[in-house]
């Protein structure tokens, strides 16, 4: 074997140990490498008083998408999905309270209500003005429920597998639920791979040793997930179909055909709801299809953009 065969074969290994040494430290790399490449960085805002870390990246002065992740997840959820759109928008993707790197607070109200209205607060704290929603599950119906509350300052609303809807057809999600159990709440780290499966058709690509990390987390996090999940179990004043009517803004429904977590059968109730929607039901795709396919994602929501823009 030759002399430089060698040599690279040895750092490898030794990239291998300190990646094996120090789990923590080689996942915030490869995080903030899978960034720098989308464009986005990481920052941090004061918003009452609370520190919100999120991603920013694209030209300062383009038009603003902001996006929100669902239950469990962080801002992490859409960095690849932003690789194609921070060329020609400004993308600004935060952690909600109580998620990824957010402070958790025993007692806080985590109904959609309070969290809508700090998001208000982290949007006036960054001083957009009006913007692109989009959210994913708890992200969108959150946006959803923006829009219908501070409607000037949304110029388009993109629901992502959203939550918020009684679909006809019941979930194998909410089919456990009713049976006591919660799919998306782990209390072992062995499981992260189960919930994975379940929350995806195909699996995002996680670095290893950052699935150790994020397993070791969820664990870590399960009682406080919990405690949010329950808060939104009983939040029983945030049904979007009466309020979806009054929504005239244009609107791209997004939904993955296997979706385990929230049946595919609410874009039928959505449909004549939004009747100014695109609608996409994505193949061989599940709950989160900005991280199971993002490049194929932003496609969809790069082109309801671009016509926007054509039609103004």
């Amino acid at each position: 074997m030759k002399k430089a065969a060698i040599i690279a074969l040895l750092l490898l290994a030794g990239l291998a140990g300190l990646m094996a040494t120090f789990p923590e430290d080689a996942t915030r790399v490869a995080f903030s490498v899978e960034r720098f490449r989308s464009g986005l960085a990481d920052k941090t805002a004061t918003v009452d008083g609370e520190t919100w870390h999120y991603l920013d990246g694209g030209p300062v002065d383009a038009p603003v998408i902001v996006l929100l992740h669902g239950f469990g997840g962080d801002r992490d959820h859409w960095t690849r999905f932003s690789n194609s759109l921070t060329g020609h928008f400004r993308v600004i993707a935060p952690d909600l309270p109580g998620f990824g790197e957010s402070a958790r607070h025993a007692g806080w109200d985590y109904s959609l209500g309070a969290q809508r209205d700090r998001v208000r607060g982290f949007a006036d704290a960054l001083d957009l003005d009006q913007f692109h929603l989009g959210g994913n599950s708890m992200g969108g119906h959150l946006a959803a429920l923006y829009t219908h509350r501070y409607p000037d300052q949304v110029l388009s609303l993109a629901l992502f597998n959203n939550g918020g809807i009684n679909a006809p057809e019941m979930s194998d999600m909410w089919s456990a639920v009713s049976r006591g159990e919660n799919p998306l709440i782990i209390s072992a780290a062995e499981d992260f791979d189960r919930m994975l499966a379940f929350a995806s058709h195909k699996k995002p690509f996680i670095p290893w040793p950052a699935k150790s990390v994020l397993a070791q987390r969820a664990v870590e996090n399960s009682d406080f997930n919990r405690y949010i999940f329950d808060t939104l179990m009983s939040d029983r004043d945030v049904a979007l179909e009466p309020l979806l009517p009054d929504i005239t803004q244009p609107v791209l429904i997004l939904w993955g055909e296997f979706d385990r977590i929230i049946d595919v059968s609410s874009v039928d109730v959505m449909r004549p709801l939004l009747p100014q929607a695109k609608v996409v039901i994505m193949k061989e795709t599940g709950h989160v299809p900005m991280a199971e396919r993002p490049a194929q994602t932003a496609d969809h929501y790069r082109d309801f953009l671009q016509q926007l823009q054509k039609g103004h």
